[in-house]
């Protein structure tokens, strides 16, 4: 297995000489090497030093657990199994064990020993004891130069824990990539523990496919939204760092297999263009809290649709509750709303009408119950405002024939305006022009939101039916800016500090029109919304699905009815950030800025207002994550955003950062690109190697003349999928039908 160098010393920090190898084949052969003062490594003359390094097949750490005081946070043999799962180590617990040791307390101290390919260069030997203790923070950083040496024990205590693979094994190579799609990589969540390798491992792995690239960083980054509990920006960007060092040493071994070659191992095809150049990343649910989590699962398979959609109108949901109640401050001099603008992008058939039924459901409830246990006040204020009215007018004819003060009426008057009339309750509006929409906000206090399972708001916005365009309200109502309210003989009113909730499901060809309309873009609308992509599920949706269980349901309403419960006070709490969550949020920030000219430079008037946005949405979880910890939030009390709920908003971010470059570009909803796929399912389905155009019109019965397959076939061909085969005509008949081979990529990538 791998050979250790022992010393005729015992516990001897000044002895340098190791002249004893001694093989490790079993417990027994380890235990006679540990029984003295030992190193891992073979040195000129048996005298350890870097400088005289000459070989080692075995990579020593040591792990004192003198990271932290809190025992929660110690870790054993068993949390490196996990965290390095078929990857063969052996254990040699410290003579100070669960002993005290330099004034710290008793805890787990152990030697661990790893199976390495034979290495000769002392500086790569040192870089690899690195790698490691940046993979697992917790590792001795005092023992990783070449020539350490460890202390035997006299009677020592060891174990080996198995497993098919060397530590190098694990790291690069062919077996780097076999297991990537299964085990941790495959659950929904990377847990504690394993979060360093694993995506220490992705970032590697991203790198091969990609090379050193934004777009590696990109897909290295979503996979991070899988962490349980997430990583910091600043943990995830220093593990990338540590794999670039890495990866750029395996790409200067012989033998390295390029990207290019990589990702194409079937010489004579290229890899085939995408008909999207983005990969979707899935939508990080468990971001939300708990009951809002758990709801939307439930959402989404009940209905057969992706979590997308149900998760991204959970953030409109919180944002109705909370808006005008609530803001953020950044900085000292940055303060945002918490209200939001989402779209949510569609086709036809995707059940967009009833997820949203499902997510507002408790809104709705509350609504109906607000009023019916207020109707009374409701026609009360009614019925006094006219009493008012009817004696304005009154005083008006008397005052008009002499008979009566014109103080007293000016009195009259001035009551009658101030008078303030108890409203219905009315959580959201749908289908409405600006100027209602105007009237709606100033008559709820300065706030409302706009939901609708349809795009048709935008063609109003487009003035189609009023022939004006009127985003006024659109923008300022995202902002807060002050909104001026003309009415017919009466004196003009202003909304102060105005909050609009916007959440539309909309058409992908709907949206397409919204992002050219240069008036909609040169104004910032489109830049204020978030956009979300649910991958369809049309074709794969089963009949008979799990319903929402009611103990789901009801937790889920009990804390959308926890937070309508708050009051709206004179001025909107200010929730604050930690100094965890503000540091989360400028690593954010100033990751982002400098690509605002380049990667996302043709949409940076969206990405620009990206960190304002999260901002936002770490408010809005910041309020509902406390409703799990309190039912009934003294909300005079503090709120203040953690570094966690930070890094839950940042995930949140990337996501729609993701599926807004895909909103910005060519939206893949034209038939082309449908036909296209649907024969790349049927090739797959069959497992064609190979194909000719009846056969195809026969996989697809969508097909029904040449004149329709043909130019899909023409159009998979430009995509480098299929290829004609050349053929030879014979004889003065008809020609022979076109042949089409399959690209050997799409068997492998299914």
């Amino acid at each position: 297995m791998f050979t250790i160098y022992t010393s005729d010393a015992y516990q001897q920090e000044s002895n340098c000489v190791y002249p004893h190898p001694i093989q490790v084949i079993d417990e027994a052969s380890f235990k006679r090497a540990v029984s003295h003062d030992h190193v891992c490594a073979k040195y000129k003359n048996n005298y350890r030093g870097n400088q005289n390094f000459i070989s080692s097949d075995c990579l020593p750490v040591d792990c004192d657990n003198d990271h932290s005081d809190d025992p929660a946070d110690w870790k054993t043999p068993a949390d490196i199994r996990k965290a390095l799962p078929g990857v063969f180590f052996a254990v040699h617990y410290s003579r100070h064990n669960n002993r005290p040791k330099d004034g710290k307390s008793a805890r787990p101290r152990f030697h661990l020993f790893f199976q390495i390919d034979p290495m000769t260069d002392y500086e790569a030997y040192a870089a690899l004891k690195q790698l490691l203790h940046e993979i697992f923070p917790y590792l001795d950083a005092n023992a990783l130069d070449a020539a350490r040496f460890l202390y035997g024990t006299r009677e020592p205590q060891v174990e080996f824990h198995p497993g098919g693979k060397t530590l190098t094994d694990f790291l690069y190579g062919d077996e780097f990539d076999k297991d990537m799609p299964g085990g941790y990589e495959k659950e929904a969540t990377i847990p504690e523990g394993s979060r360093n390798t694993t995506m220490f491992r992705w970032a590697v792995r991203s790198m091969k496919r990609y090379g050193d690239t934004e777009e590696s960083k990109n897909a290295y980054f979503m996979q991070a939204g899988k962490c349980q509990p997430p990583l910091s920006t600043d943990e995830l960007n220093h593990i990338w760092k540590s794999a670039a060092k890495y990866y750029a040493k395996i790409a200067s071994q012989p033998g390295y297999v390029s990207p290019q070659e990589y990702n194409n191992p079937n010489p004579g095809w290229d890899e085939p263009l995408p008909f999207s150049r983005y990969t979707m990343a899935p939508f990080p649910v468990d971001a939300l809290p708990e009951p809002i989590a758990d709801y939307v699962k439930a959402v989404a398979e009940s209905t057969q649709t992706s979590v997308d959609m149900a998760g991204s109108i959970a953030i409109s949901v919180l944002s109705t509750c909370l808006q005008k109640k609530y803001r953020i401050q950044g900085k000292s001099d940055w303060v945002e709303p918490l209200n939001t603008y989402v779209i949510v992008i569609a086709p036809p058939s995707e059940r967009k009408s009833s997820v949203l039924h499902l997510m507002l459901q408790p809104v709705n409830d509350y609504e109906v119950e607000y009023n019916k246990t207020n109707a009374a006040a409701v026609e009360a204020g009614r019925m006094q405002k006219r009493v008012l009215e009817r004696r304005q007018k009154a005083l008006e004819e008397k005052v008009a024939k002499g008979t009566a003060d014109p103080e007293e009426l000016e009195r009259i008057a001035q009551e009658v305006a101030d008078f303030e009339e108890t409203n219905p309750l009315q959580l959201y509006v749908d289908d409405i022009t600006t100027e209602k929409l105007v009237s709606v906000i100033a008559s709820n206090h300065g706030h409302a939101s706009l939901i609708s399972s349809e795009g048709g708001i935008f063609d109003t916005l487009s003035g189609i039916y009023t022939r004006n365009v009127n985003i006024d309200v659109m923008l300022k109502g995202y902002s807060g800016d002050t909104i001026r309210v003309d009415r017919i003989g009466r004196d003009s009113e202003s909304i102060m500090d105005p909050a609009l909730t916007i959440l539309l499901m909309a058409q992908p060809n709907v949206v397409s029109a919204v992002l050219s309309n240069t008036t909609f873009r040169g104004r910032g609308l489109t830049a204020r919304f978030l956009y979300s992509m649910p991958v369809s599920s049309v074709g794969s949706r089963r009949y008979r699905s799990e319903a929402v269980t009611d103990g789901i349901y009801r937790a889920y309403e009990r804390l959308v009815v926890n937070l309508l419960d708050d009051e709206y006070p004179e001025k909107p709490q200010i929730i604050t950030l930690s100094p965890e969550a503000d540091s989360e949020l400028e690593s954010f920030a100033n990751w982002l800025e400098p690509k605002l000219t380049t990667d996302y430079a043709e949409m940076a008037d969206w990405a620009g207002k990206l960190v304002g946005n999260v901002l936002r949405m770490s408010g809005l979880l910041c309020r509902a994550g406390t409703y799990q910890s309190h039912d009934f939030l003294d909300t005079h009390g503090a709120l203040t955003v953690s570094g966690k709920t930070m890094a839950d908003a940042i995930r949140l971010g990337r996501y729609f950062l993701n599926h807004a470059q895909a909103a910005y570009s060519v939206l893949p909803e034209d038939a082309m690109y449908r036909n296209a796929d649907m024969i790349l399912q049927r090739i797959k389905e069959r497992k064609l190697t190979a194909f000719d155009r009846r056969a195809a019109m026969r996989m697809c019965r969508t097909f029904k003349t040449v004149d329709s397959i043909q130019p899909v076939l023409d159009f998979l061909e430009d995509y480098g999928y299929i290829a004609q085969k050349p053929q030879k005509a014979s004889g003065t008949g008809r020609p022979p039908l076109p042949k089409y081979a399959v690209n050997p990529w799409l068997k492998e990538h299914k």
